[in-house]
């Protein structure tokens, strides 16, 4: 399963435009889904729904089955409930505060990658473990 290889996430965004993460969960007119990895990322699908009025569970059970295989589905909401259901099967919810371009989330989820932020923990550490290190910092200009 792809979810379960640390150096590549599928990640979906739920979307009306495939360009912008703009819709809430369970209304969402589709779902774009993308492989990405610290290097690349690729468009893998897109996956449309049928418009179901107010809450149907044949619209939750649709939106789950598409996103098994997924590490995160991005969104603009989720309800506690399907929240609940996506956590069981292994997909992560993130509730985006705005709608944004997805593919500067995707940016900003290679820069954060765990791999990369751990390299540069054990870089600043490392600095700060230099016998001069806060001696040159008190002596640099400030501001």
């Amino acid at each position: 399963m792809i979810k379960e290889n640390k150096n590549v996430l599928n990640i979906a965004f739920a979307t009306s435009n495939e360009r912008d993460l703009d819709e809430h969960f369970g209304s969402c007119q589709q779902f774009i889904i993308y492989r990405l990895s610290l290097e690349n990322k690729e468009h893998i699908n897109t996956i449309k729904f049928t418009a179901y009025e107010g809450h149907n569970q044949q619209k939750i059970s649709d939106r789950l089955t598409v996103l098994e295989d997924c590490f995160a589905v991005y969104c603009l909401a989720c309800g506690n409930p399907v929240r609940k259901l996506l956590l069981e099967q292994g997909t992560r919810v993130v509730i985006h505060p705005h709608i944004e371009s997805i593919d500067k989330i995707l940016s900003k989820v290679q820069a954060n990658w765990p791999g990369k932020i751990a390299l540069r923990q054990a870089r600043q550490i490392n600095k700060k473990q230099d016998d001069d290190y806060f001696n040159k910092l008190a002596d640099s200009e400030w501001g």
